[in-house]
């Protein structure tokens, strides 16, 4: 469930990142994907972006993992990726994250937000979000 009484919003579990990223996004059709470690299944990650260049690694905070989400590998030769931190608690340093995609009526991805919880506080948040202007989109989608 999530607490709007803040001036940061927070969610008691994963889950309310995807009510968090429809109402961000103003799409209530949006549909939302849990990032989860291909290893070992965690949902815990440490997160390093480049939100100019909208390219994100994620370490899994379990087993130690990494891989980049989505396309941004294609785009990490010019990014400088940075650990991202907790903009309330400034603490936690791990987050639950979610991909939200907006589909054109095709069904191909138009939009794309990137969801988290910090593991910490409970704060939920968009780190970034962009348009996709390219089709096809599965092997973009197959990366999440």
């Amino acid at each position: 469930m999530i607490d709007k009484g803040k001036r940061y919003w927070t969610g008691d579990s994963p889950e309310d990142i995807g009510e968090y990223l429809r109402l961000y996004a103003g799409e209530e059709g949006l549909e939302v994907k849990p990032v989860v470690c291909r290893g070992c299944g965690g949902d815990a990650f440490e997160v390093r972006a480049d939100t100019t260049e909208s390219v994100f690694r994620v370490k899994c905070a379990a087993c130690g993992a990494e891989r980049y989400l989505l396309d941004c590998e294609e785009y990490q030769e010019d990014a400088r990726l940075r650990l991202q931190k907790c903009k309330v608690c400034k603490t936690g340093r791990t987050f639950h994250v979610r991909v939200g995609l907006q589909r054109r009526e095709e069904g191909s991805v138009r939009w794309v937000y990137i969801g988290e919880r910090c593991t910490s506080c409970g704060t939920l948040g968009s780190f970034d979000d962009w348009k996709i202007d390219y089709e096809p989109t599965d092997e973009l989608e197959q990366n999440i």
